[in-house]
């Protein structure tokens, strides 16, 4: 059996998506993760426009904070892809810690690292990676190149699996369990998905 391909287009401080990523994401990634092969965007309903130098402004949906904590999201996930024993990759800690964090609320400025700094320690990845990334080239280019990655859609968070997007559950979210999606998607036996 091959992996269940999970793509979530999100924004990090859209609380249907921390919603998304707490309740649906995390239990399906702590039962099923040996079959998922995870694939995060932050980014969501973001828009961009090019400087006059080539490179990209952001403007996000929930603030400049949220433009922040996509852009460090985004270059745990570039520079942490190794997965362990159980196929967790090593930035997924980080990406579930940011998500369930209280200061997801705060989208004033200026933007706190400390919870960031927490979670990057709690998930024993290294903070000046990331900082590096985000404050350089390296991450303008990186957001421009996550942009282009998010499809055309009509509301985060926005799942697809194995190139199908879910349906809608009516509400504006996506419909289902997503460990009984990724379950039905996988086809085959095993643990957690009976």
């Amino acid at each position: 059996m091959s992996l269940v391909t999970v793509q979530l287009f999100s924004e990090s401080l859209c609380p249907d998506c921390i919603n998304y990523a707490q309740t649906s994401l995390a239990p399906a990634m702590a039962s099923l993760s040996p079959i998922i092969s995870l694939e995060v965007y932050p980014y969501g309903n973001a828009e961009e426009t090019q400087n006059a130098d080539g490179s990209w402004q952001f403007d996000c949906q929930h603030g400049d904070n949220e433009c922040t904590a996509n852009l460090y999201e985004a270059c745990a996930i570039e520079h942490f892809p190794k997965v362990d024993d159980n196929n967790v990759p090593q930035w997924y800690p980080f990406f579930e810690c940011m998500e369930s964090s209280d200061y997801n609320l705060n989208r004033y400025r200026p933007y706190n690292t400390s919870v960031a700094i927490g979670c990057s320690d709690d998930a024993g990845i290294d903070w000046d990676t990331i900082t590096t990334c985000a404050e350089g080239d390296e991450g303008n280019v990186l957001m421009h190149g996550v942009a282009l990655a998010t499809p055309n859609h009509t509301y985060v968070p926005w799942v697809v699996i194995n190139g199908e997007t879910v349906p809608d559950s009516g509400s504006g979210y996506p419909a289902g369990n997503l460990t009984e999606l990724v379950c039905a998607a996988y086809g085959g036996d095993f643990e957690g998905c009976n």
